[in-house]
């Protein structure tokens, strides 16, 4: 399959600039979404955000506010910080 000859770069992780995105320009109510159908984002993440991790549980919270619902898929072991901050409430 193609995704088994993506290579691993072990390098940075911006998980609060990607949900930041996708709640103001993916989910922006100026697109005329379907009412009828749920908003969710499928964040796939090594677990470990190296940008603006402070921030993390600020745009989770505003992701969350905004009526968006967080799926994360971790591709390695350490993705517990990301799990508290998405499961938290």
């Amino acid at each position: 399959m193609a995704v088994d000859r993506i290579r691993y770069l072990r390098e940075n992780t911006n998980t609060t600039g990607g949900l930041k995105v996708a709640r103001l320009e993916v989910f922006d109510p100026a697109y005329q979404q379907r009412t009828n159908v749920d908003r969710v984002i499928v964040l796939i993440t090594d677990g470990v955000p190296t940008y603006d991790a402070d921030k993390l549980d600020e745009e989770v919270a505003a992701v969350k506010a905004a009526g968006i619902r967080i799926v994360a898929l971790g591709v390695t072991d350490k993705v517990r910080q990301l799990v508290i901050s998405i499961c938290d409430n």
